[in-house]
């Protein structure tokens, strides 16, 4: 068996949190107070689709079958700010998760979807913090 230095356990992780965050996007695209910001949000949403895609086909490389999700909870946003600034901690903590996996990972396959993964979440929180500056100073 090829070695790909990560379990399946792992990938139902990243799918799950992957599948999470398309829907807490989805809603705080809708709460945007303007096209501008909700076109930013909108592009983390595309990228989310993308991760989750990525770690679906790893998964079935891996194991020859399809995941079994566990269900996601149907996000709870009290206000745009407040979805903005839990968006950044959840943006940094899969950023965190994901580098440990591509770090500790010596397949090329895995640390390539990985890297993407990982510096595509930092990015996220980045332009999640500008959001949050913009909507806080108001």
């Amino acid at each position: 068996m090829y070695y790909y230095g990560i379990t399946p356990n792992q990938l139902i992780q990243a799918m799950k949190g992957e599948l999470e965050a398309i829907e807490y996007y989805e809603r705080l695209i809708k709460m945007a107070p303007n096209r501008e910001e909700a076109n930013i949000i909108r592009a983390f949403y595309e990228d989310e689709k993308k991760h989750y895609n990525n770690f679906r086909r790893l998964y079935m490389m891996m194991t020859g079958r399809p995941p079994i999700i566990p269900p996601v909870n149907k996000p709870k946003i009290k206000s745009y700010l407040q979805g903005i600034e839990q968006a950044i901690l959840d943006e940094l903590k899969a950023y965190e998760f994901y580098r440990d996996i591509y770090l500790s990972n010596i397949n090329p396959y895995v640390r390539n979807t990985f890297f993407e993964a990982f510096t595509d979440e930092n990015e996220h929180a980045a332009h999640l913090n500008y959001l949050y500056t913009k909507n806080k100073c108001k």
